[in-house]
């Protein structure tokens, strides 16, 4: 999947500082019935629909 140690690291870099910033808002949200859509209409955080999707399901997932 990785061509190399470095490349993995700034994955992994992007992946947890996202989280810090976002996810528990995030997760928040869902928590209160917020959909995918509403999240990117009502709050523009500056993440792609993909990112925001992945933070949800894998948060439903986890619950």
């Amino acid at each position: 999947m990785y061509d190399n140690e470095d490349e993995y690291f700034r994955d992994a870099l992007t992946n947890f500082t996202r989280d810090f910033a976002y996810g528990g808002a995030i997760r928040h949200l869902v928590d209160r019935g917020y959909s995918v859509q509403n999240i990117i209409d009502e709050f523009h955080y500056p993440l792609s629909r993909e990112v925001i999707e992945k933070i949800v399901n894998d948060y439903k997932k986890e619950k």
